[in-house]
């Protein structure tokens, strides 16, 4: 069995730390949505899975537990959505040679 070339494995692994840096800054752009309750409240969160904003309708306000179901479902959904976001921007970054799931968790994302 052949050794491996100890110049390409380092080279690879240059080429993986470049790839991760990449991701970084993409997934800094990235911006994800996410509603429940057709529409009453609404979420955004970053590809770094951090909630940017929430909105709910005012008119939903006097029903305290419909409100807290809402926006868990609300903010799941924006954080679902950055998950796929970002494992499409792994996914096209590093050209499948990384899984992107891994990386995900490498980074402290996702599940």
């Amino acid at each position: 069995m052949a050794m491996p070339n100890l110049g390409d494995m380092m080279k690879q692994i240059k080429q993986a730390g470049e790839k991760m840096q990449d991701v970084q800054k993409q997934l800094e752009k990235i911006v994800a949505y996410g509603e429940a309750g057709g529409g009453m409240v609404k979420a955004s969160v970053s590809g770094k899975q951090k909630l940017l904003s929430l909105t709910i309708d005012p008119d939903i306000m006097d029903d305290t537990e419909m409100v807290q179901d809402l926006v868990l479902a609300a903010v799941n959904n924006a954080l679902d959505e950055s998950a796929r976001l970002a494992q499409d921007e792994i996914s096209k970054v590093t050209s499948g040679m990384i899984n992107p799931a891994d990386m995900l968790k490498n980074l402290n994302l996702g599940q």
